[in-house]
């Protein structure tokens, strides 16, 4: 219901409803922190999400993204973001602007690179990237010095950046089903 965006103290939204139009008044919960639009079968990223810029956590997984807009990096103040279980095979170089995030899920998509976006994340101490395409990672990866869990697993990796050395809070390392 579009009456939604009265709720002016709302901070967590959970909606299951798949297919299910979001409604516009949405952009209008200035204090939301707290987004679940998990199994919703979305093919974009609704522009009103966009505006709640004090999302903390946003959980997009289990969709049907292929892409998702250069609008995502005004969503500065996310610490967590899921977008396990997509279609998408790039990410946009705004991603970059989420330096907050402390958990990125980004498993089970298409992604065949990441993007110079990423090495702007130092604050991430979870990334999860397994079961993509990926064949090799970029060298600043080892510059994301807080990461205690990186899950690798499931891709098509053939060596590992020199460095990955640097990577001293590192207590979980997942690199099985690769050609390591």
């Amino acid at each position: 219901p579009d009456s939604i965006g009265n709720l002016k103290n709302l901070t967590e939204f959970y909606w299951d409803y798949e297919k299910v139009e979001l409604p516009k008044s949405i952009s209008n919960l200035k204090s939301f922190t707290t987004l679940d639009l998990s199994k919703r079968q979305l093919e974009s990223l609704p522009e009103s999400i966009v505006n709640l810029t004090q999302l903390t956590s946003l959980d997009l997984g289990c969709n049907n993204l292929v892409s998702l807009p250069e609008s995502i990096g005004n969503l500065t103040q996310l610490t967590s973001l899921d977008l396990s279980s997509n279609n998408l095979e790039s990410l946009p170089e705004s991603i970059g602007n989420l330096t907050q995030l402390t958990s990125l899920n980004l498993s089970n998509n298409s992604l065949i690179t990441l993007g110079e976006g990423l090495n702007k994340m130092t604050s991430l101490t979870s990334l999860n990237l397994s079961n993509n395409n990926l064949t090799r990672l970029p060298d600043w990866l080892g510059e994301i010095k807080q990461l205690q869990l990186l899950n690798l697993r499931d891709n098509q990796l053939v060596s590992l950046p020199e460095s990955f050395g640097k990577l001293s809070q590192l207590k979980q390392l997942y690199l099985h089903n690769n050609n390591l």
